[in-house]
Order: C-alpha cells, then structure tokens, then sequence
C-alpha cells in the first residue's frame, strides 16, 4: 500500500509535466518509484544508485527504467541532460557539509530551469523520536534547505512540511519490525491509515520541496 510520506512524493512528481521528459532518480533503491511512473508518459526514467545490489534488483523488477551505479555527488551523466531529477530521503544521507556540492551535481546535469523535487526530514522538536537521529541521521529546517538551493543556483518555487506525530510513530514501528522482527510483522491497519491521514495536511515531519535551476 502506498502511503504516507511515500503517497505524497508520489503526488508530487505526478503533478509535474513528464510527458517527454527525462526524469533522473537519484538514491533509487530498489527501484519503486520508476515502477509506480514507468508509464506516464516520461521519454526516459533513469535511476542512480550506489549499491549494486538494489541496483540490479531494480533492474529485473523495473523494465520500463534504466539503473546507473552512481552517487548523489557523482552522477554519470552528461551536463544538461535532464529535465527532472528526484532527491527524495537523500540528502540527509550525504557526509555532512557535502550538499551544496550534491545540489551542484544536480544543477550540472540539468537543463536550464529543470527542475528538482525533494525530501528530507525536518527539523523538529520531536527530532529524538526517529531512533536513526541518534546515529547521525540528519534533520533540517526548511529555510536551511532553501539557502543551500539558492547558494546552489536554483530557485525554490514550492516547499512545504507534512505529516506529524503519527509519522514519527510509524518510523519507530518499522524501525523495530526491520531490526528486531526482520520485517515479517504484518501491516498493522489502523496505524497506517492514521500515518497516512497525517499527510493530508500541514505538518512538521517531512519536507517536501520542488525548485528550478537557473
């Protein structure tokens, strides 16, 4: 079921014109979203991903996208060749001090006012209730993000903040069903519709963000 904060990107890159276009996911994992958008029309979906693994699970799963072995700082592709890239649940990954340099790899591979959409976790007075904070896993406020873009040459041309404390709530139980259960915990129902409800509105858990190089 596609819910919660992964609904929302989802909405968020449908909601771009992709007929045509090239669309660049960077950090694809597994290869879910060129799955959910292999037929929307996009002339080429592209996904970057530094683990070989995923990389080549995504590549038998996924047919209608193609994986490249790269990093968020290090893409392999040519300069202005993309029209959307994705950086969704990235950025918080990257060694810390290296994402102006991330977001200038991004700009270098898109077109003149291509366009960038982004996740990340925001800064919160409930920080300590994702257990991967404690291990380094970084939060940011909104306006950081939107100083980094702009020292990056983009310009933001939306951002917001969903989800709330269900949110949180959600990433602990997963975070146990990973760890301690090896995933074989079956959805609970109920805490994801309210995880999911979380995200129909304002929130203070995830920021989501679309901007355009310039």
């Amino acid at each position: 079921m596609i819910s919660g904060r992964v609904r929302v990107v989802l909405d968020l890159v449908k909601s771009q014109e992709l007929k045509g276009k090239t669309l660049v996911d960077v950090g694809s994992s597994s290869g879910w979203l060129e799955n959910e958008i292999q037929n929307l029309g996009l002339k080429k979906i592209i996904g970057v991903e530094p683990s070989d693994k995923a990389r080549r699970q995504a590549q038998r799963n996924v047919r209608g996208a193609l994986f490249l072995k790269g990093s968020a700082d290090s893409i392999p592709l040519k300069d202005s060749s993309t029209d959307i890239v994705t950086l969704f649940d990235v950025i918080e990954h990257v060694p810390k001090g290296t994402e102006n340099s991330v977001f200038l790899e991004i700009k270098r591979i898109l077109v003149k006012g291509g366009i960038l959409l982004l996740s990340t976790p925001n800064s919160s007075a409930f920080d300590f209730l994702d257990p991967a904070w404690f291990f380094g896993h970084r939060h940011y406020s909104i306006n950081k993000i939107k100083r980094m873009l702009l020292q990056s040459g983009f310009k933001v041309d939306r951002s917001e903040v969903k989800g709330k404390i269900w949110a949180y709530l959600y990433l602990i139980w997963l975070y146990v069903n990973k760890w301690i259960f090896a995933g074989v915990i079956p959805e609970i129902k109920w805490l994801e519709k309210k995880y999911d409800k979380d995200y129909l509105g304002k929130g203070f858990h995830t920021i989501l963000l679309k901007a355009a190089s310039i």
